[in-house]
Parts: structure tokens; sequence; C-alpha cells
């Protein structure tokens, strides 16, 4: 087929990350590594129906937010999209892409979406990275842009330096090469308040004991090993008889949340916790300030990351979760902050919805944290818990903007929405919603 070029100005950012513009003939083409008012030369990679797919071959007229990338696998990576972008014009491109989601989906009016809240760390924020692994060299990396193709890599911009120093060692080990061959996917995480690294590998075949051995003793910066054939639980940790069990230790300054002493959050190695420390922080400290009552739910509540700071200021708490491993984690959260205050329990959030209306049980704040496909199946049913309050924290304004058209038509009123930006040089955004019974 032979190569299609045209030259084209860009609109807006969407989400997704990429610029949209329109070709001669009408149809709306995504190009990314762009800008808004840039003019473009592009290389048409393909058509559908009624948009198209395309690439930057020359920048004719650049914007005053385009920088040179710091990092040395773009454009090849698709781990970042907007390395290209100032982090002032990252800031000011996401709260304009959320004002444009909101508005479009739910009707909202741009007004009710307030500054975004800027990362500390522009880089080496994340404590967590999943990776694919190139079986023939064991190297590991992320997919290509667009594509299944691995871009193999030896350090990431985005990681603490704890991560990379493993990323660099990693290809100087034998018994790595070995595991490697029937490697699928593999997660180095940090615990942030000591550093120590946590291994965990999906395989295909069961390991032999003396290689994840030889394995530790060559790479001495991994404190903890786990392996992954199938299911829900994991083999590990190794080496079995070390005093450290892989729990990740998460601090908590008190001067940040006006706590009497420091504390912290222990989070087992695949229960889900906030890629970026600093900003989690921050949006704790935010629901704090805005929540009301006597009491609160929190219907996705995890390892306690909410409902155990919030339960500190009201009278009773109740945190709810299907995932085992992350209730064992609450429990020991809530022994750590010694609250009294405060139950957990193993049901989905429809389960205890319907469970709390069977019992006529009210609560003032409502805490919703789903994952990224949103809480749609749950919102009917909030009103019979009567709060004044829901607070909806969100990683996804397309699903967020779904569910608050729904939120609205149960008779909850939208306050305003908080952006937080835990995710820089990507298009991710995490929001914070408060909304009031009508």
């Amino acid at each position: 087929m032979r190569q299609k070029f045209e030259k084209i100005k860009i609109e807006k950012l969407v989400y997704g990350g990429d610029g949209l513009g329109h070709l001669a003939d009408g149809r709306v083409v995504f190009v990314p590594d762009t800008l808004p008012e840039e003019e473009i030369e592009i290389r048409i990679k393909r058509l559908e129906g009624d948009y198209a797919l395309g690439e930057v071959k020359e920048i004719l007229r650049s914007s005053d937010w385009r920088i040179s990338p710091a990092c040395e696998y773009l454009p090849h990576c698709g781990g970042c999209q907007w390395q290209h972008i100032s982090y002032e014009g990252q800031l000011r491109l996401k709260e304009e892409i959320l004002k444009e989601t909101l508005a479009r989906i739910a009707g909202l009016s741009p007004n009710l979406v307030r500054k975004i809240v800027p990362s500390p760390e522009t880089f080496s924020y994340r404590h967590k990275l999943q990776f694919h692994v190139q079986a023939e060299t064991g190297a590991l990396g992320f997919l290509k842009r667009r594509s299944h193709r691995l871009v193999p890599i030896k350090r990431c911009l985005l990681a603490r330096e704890e991560i990379n120093d493993v990323l660099k060692t990693l290809s100087l080990s034998r018994a790595w090469m070995r595991l490697a061959q029937v490697a699928k996917r593999v997660d180095l995480a940090v615990s942030p308040l000591e550093g120590r690294v946590v291994f965990l590998v999906w395989l295909k075949l069961r390991p032999n004991l003396e290689t994840i051995k030889e394995f530790l003793a060559e790479v001495p910066k991994i404190k903890a090993f786990f392996y992954w054939l199938r299911g829900p639980t994991p083999e590990g940790p190794f080496p079995s008889e070390a005093s450290w069990q892989g729990r990740r230790v998460f601090p908590i300054p008190k001067d940040l949340l006006g706590l009497e002493r420091d504390q912290v959050f222990v989070a087992a190695p695949k229960v889900f916790t906030q890629a970026n420390w600093s900003v989690n922080l921050r949006l704790i400290d935010y629901v704090l300030s805005l929540a009301q009552g006597e009491s609160a739910l929190d219907l996705h509540c995890g390892m306690g990351n909410f409902i155990i700071p919030l339960a500190t200021q009201v009278k009773r708490a109740l945190g709810v979760d299907l995932d085992n491993r992350a209730i064992d984690d609450a429990l020991e959260n809530r022994r750590l902050w010694g609250l009294d205050n405060l139950q957990f329990e193993r049901l989905s959030a429809a389960e205890c919805l319907w469970k709390l209306t069977k019992e006529a049980e009210r609560f003032d704040t409502v805490l919703l944290d789903p994952p990224r496909s949103g809480c749609k199946e749950v919102i009917r049913f909030l009103p019979e818990v009567a709060p004044e309050k829901i607070i909806y924290i969100s990683c996804d304004p397309p699903t967020l903007a779904r569910d608050l058209r729904l939120l609205q038509e149960v008779g909850y009123q939208v306050s305003h929405v908080k952006p937080f930006d835990m995710f820089p040089q990507t298009f991710h955004l995490e929001t914070v919603t408060l909304l009031r019974r009508a």
C-alpha cells in the first residue's frame, strides 16, 4: 500500500493522550506525540470507517509546551505518552480533558472542576511497575505503542531507583536467564519505608528451588521472591527463612494528616496500592477534609487506604472488599492504628448495600473507590443507605462521568471534582468528586 501523507492542525488532546485533528476528507485523525494548535505533516497509518490513525512525519509549527523527552526509549516505548510536554502543559491539559469529558458524558459544568494538585515528583515516583518478559534475552520491558512488540529497557525514569537497580543487574544473572525462558510477566515492587524490593513473576512451569536461591544470590537487591503458576495464590516468599515476608510498608506522616503520631500501612505484594505515594498522601488528606458526620462506609476499601484514616475522625466506620488478601491487610492496619470503631467485611459492594438495606442501617458518608470499570451496578442501591455525602475516587474520567450521570439520576448533586496528578508523563489522572444529597 502506498504511503499517504497529509498536513493537519491538532485541535485538542483527548483522553488516551493522542492529538485530534481532521483530514481533508473530514475524517477525524488521532496522532500521538502532538499538542494543541500544532501544525504537522502526518503519515496515515490506518484508515477506518469514520476515523484514521496517524503518526508525526514533521512538525511544521510547534507548541510552546513542547520539550525534548528525557527517556532514551521514546518514541518506541508505550509506557509514557506525554514526556514531550512540559509539566505545566501536562497539568493544564489534564484539567481540560477532564472538563470536556464530564461535560460531554455527564452534562456537568466545567466550573465544577477545581485546580489540579501536582505531583511533588515528576519522575522516579512509581514504587511498583509491571513488565513483559523477552524469553530469549531475559530482558524486561513495555509494549510498543499500539503494538504487541516488546521494547526492552534497562531503566525506567518513572520508577524508583531501587527498581532500576534490579533492572541493571538482571541481565548479569544466569539463574534469571533460565527462569525467563518460562516467564510471562514480572512485577517489581518497593516497600517505600525501607526500600526493600519484592520480585513477582508469572511462570509457565514450576521452577527449581535451587534456581531461585541462585537467582536471589545473584540479584541481592531482591529481598523477597514470589511466583505464580495459576490461580490467585502465589508461591513464596523465598527465601522462606527470611524474617521479611514481602509485606510492603508505607509511611503516613503525622503532620500531613493531623495524627498524634507517625503511622504506617502494610500491604501484601499483590494487594492494590496507589503507584505514587506522595500524591496518595495528598489524596487521603483531601478525602478527610470532605467527610463529615459520625459514620463512614467504604465500599471498595482495599487495605484501608481511606477508611482507616477516616475512622480516626468518626464514631463508626465500615470497610468492605472482596479481595481476601486486602482485607487481611486492612485488619492488620487497623491493629497497627489501634482502632476499635472500625469493622471490615469480605463482601462485594452490592452485597454490602443489600445487607445494610435489609438491616435499615445508615451512614453519613459513603466512599466509592471502584476499579477502572466503575460501579454502575451499585448506584441504584445507594439511596437506601441515605448518605448525606458520597465521595467518589476515580482513575478513569469517562467511567467517572458515566457514573456521575447515574448518581444524579438517583438524587445526588455534584458539588465539585478535584483532579490529582497521580501519573506524571502520562495522560492518566486521579479525581475526587464530592456529591451531596439533593
